[in-house]
């Protein structure tokens, strides 16, 4: 039971804790104008479709993608378009990728710059961000990047042996 429905309450968990985590590297906090966003729940879809199949990412990031909208959106349907798409289309799950941790937080982080890319032409094209490309770049991609890169770095170790773990379990219980 805790095979099936361990990862879905990790990911419920992890979305409730990214908006925690938001609110202590908010700019208003700190006193700067660097944007700190936490991409985890978006990583931890991605590290899914790349060790399950790109059906397990779509469903989680349409799934997910959805509660973000709603919780933490302005436009509904941005987060559930993007989440899903991105983690279909980077959800690469081929052996050789499974077996170097460097290919697969690569495919993440890039997954965030598209995510982060998205959000930020979606929101310029209905007019909610007014904020210039070199701003958008400097004052939140790359703090955005560094913080996910760091944080994804830790974390893609414990990740794998996760999905392993998991794979394991279902085949044994299958055959």
């Amino acid at each position: 039971m805790i095979f099936r429905y361990g990862f879905l309450t990790l990911l419920f968990l992890v979305f409730i804790f990214e908006g925690t985590v938001y609110q202590v590297f908010a700019p208003d906090f700190r006193g700067s104008n660097l944007l700190y966003i936490p991409r985890f729940l978006f990583m931890l879809i991605l590290t899914a479709g790349i060790f399950r199949g790109r059906g397990f990412g779509l469903a989680y990031g349409v799934t997910f993608g959805a509660m973000y909208d709603i919780v933490y959106s302005e436009v509904l349907g941005i987060y559930t378009f993007g989440f899903g798409l991105f983690a279909y289309l980077l959800a690469l799950s081929f052996p050789f990728v499974k077996q170097h941790l460097s290919v697969i937080v690569l495919i993440v982080i890039t997954g965030v710059v598209c995510l982060e890319y998205y959000v930020y032409g979606m929101m310029s094209l209905v007019g909610l961000a007014a904020v210039p490309h070199e701003a958008f770049l400097f004052d939140r991609l790359v703090p955005t990047v560094l913080m996910n890169t760091a944080v994804m770095i830790v974390l893609v170790w414990p990740m794998k042996k996760w999905f392993d773990y998991i794979e394991r379990h279902i085949q044994d219980s299958d055959g």
